[in-house]
């Protein structure tokens, strides 16, 4: 039985789930000899969904973000930093075939570790100062330590830059490090490859979740979607973010920004709008308290609502799949409305979204989160909403190629396992 494990797995984001949930079921399709782990930010959520055994990250700020005291929070933090120090040492023993203890919080870990074959950091966007430092430093660390280890690895789909701020020249010195020091590296898109041209070991291919069909009947059951059915108004679906639109504005203006174009949107076409979350609720509510905020700043809020539960990602993209309209600023929301050939708009808070726009030929129809104003937002749905067949066809038509693109990753990914060291 060959061992692979994929680390860094954010599993209270539902584009990083499914990314998951997108790789095993290829994996296992194209080699069921492949025993496949997990280390995921929550790991007893993540057995539970996943059915795959996981332990939590090396390097785990889980229980200092959902600490409630900064006593506990102080502890936590400590007791990670600890860790990083004892796991370098750790690290130098094992490499002259010494063993040292393993603490008990981070043995299930470790033990993952040992057993694979081979390690992957799945795609995501990881190496971007778009994130706190610490986190990617984690995901750095998480990649370096299976290396170190002498694993065979590979940077599986991700997206690399943007880098900016006081972390900047560090975190892309990070990047460069790791990317160079990985034996495959795959992007997901064109405009990540200036941060790497000079590495003979990156492919440019697709977005990994682009490689599985979407099934519009799974949502048909959902008790909220087929009521918004029964109401001969259109039903367009949207994600917000929770928290990159704070680079571009303050929270006023993006809620005031947001709920003026809702109101438009309605006035335009007599629809119901679906705000559709991407975040697990246990996270301060994820973007639900967002959500809830702008619909209440909404002229026409009875026709504004929130999709109920912490759907997985199999079923959220389901339900996008099922709306007429999709505006899209989560990133694997716009993966999940175009390979659906639902007509997509992207905001796009990173150039990312903009190139898989671009890849499935209806890159007109993205506008950057940073630019959006309700005269130029208008003017993209105007276009869509009198041509909605029109860019169905074309996402349709595109949908293959981009899907081929995407199965390439795996080709990369099984090749490792017929690599010496």
């Amino acid at each position: 039985m060959k061992k692979l494990l994929i680390i860094q797995n954010y599993n209270a984001n539902k584009g990083d789930s499914s990314v998951v949930h997108t790789m095993k079921k290829i994996i296992l399709d194209k080699n069921p000899n492949i025993d496949i782990a997990l280390t995921s930010y929550d790991p007893s959520f993540a057995k539970e969904e996943y059915k795959l055994n996981s332990a939590e990250w090396l390097i785990n700020f889980r229980n200092i973000k959902l600490a409630e005291s900064k006593i506990r929070k102080i502890y936590f933090f400590l007791k990670e930093f600890l860790w990083i120090i004892y796991s370098v040492v750790w690290i130098v023993f094992y490499k002259v075939k010494i063993k040292l203890p393993i603490p008990k919080f981070k043995r299930d870990t470790i033990e993952l570790y040992i057993d694979s074959e081979v390690v992957v950091l799945p795609g995501g966007h990881f190496f971007t100062n778009l994130n706190s430092f610490p986190v990617v430093f984690s995901h750095f660390y998480g990649l370096l330590f299976a290396k170190l280890m002498g694993k065979k690895t590979m940077i599986f789909s991700q997206t690399i830059g943007p880098f900016f701020g006081k972390f900047r020249k560090l975190t892309e010195l990070m990047t460069n490090f790791i990317i160079k020091k990985t034996d495959i590296v795959t992007l997901r898109e064109e405009d990540s490859l200036q941060y790497c041209k000079k590495y003979k070991n990156v492919f440019v291919t697709a977005e990994t979740v682009f490689a599985l069909p979407t099934n519009r009947k799974l949502a048909e059951k959902i008790h909220q979607l087929k009521n918004l059915k029964v109401d001969e108004r259109m039903i367009i679906g949207v994600t917000i973010h929770h928290i990159y639109f704070k680079h571009f504005f303050s929270k006023d203006e993006y809620l005031k920004i947001m709920s003026n174009i809702f109101d438009r949107v309605i006035e335009r076409s007599n629809c119901n709008i679906l705000i559709i979350p991407m975040e697990a609720s246990y996270h301060k509510g994820g973007d639900r308290p967002i959500a809830k905020e702008i619909r209440n700043l909404c002229k026409e809020e009875k026709y504004v609502h929130i999709l109920d539960g912490d759907l997985d990602p199999i079923i959220t993209s389901s339900v996008i799949a099922n709306m007429d309209i999709f505006i899209g600023t989560k990133t694997h929301s716009i993966v999940y409305g175009l390979k659906s050939f639902v007509p997509t708009i992207s905001i796009s808070y990173q150039q990312k979204s903009t190139e898989f726009m671009k890849m499935f030929g209806v890159e007109e129809n993205a506008i950057n989160l940073k630019d959006l104003n309700i005269e130029k937002f208008m003017t993209i749905f105007n276009r869509i909403y009198e041509n909605k067949e029109k860019y169905s066809k074309i996402q349709k038509i595109n949908y293959e190629k981009v899907k081929n693109r995407s199965l390439q990753n795996f080709k990369y990914l099984l090749s490792l396992f017929n690599k010496g060291r």
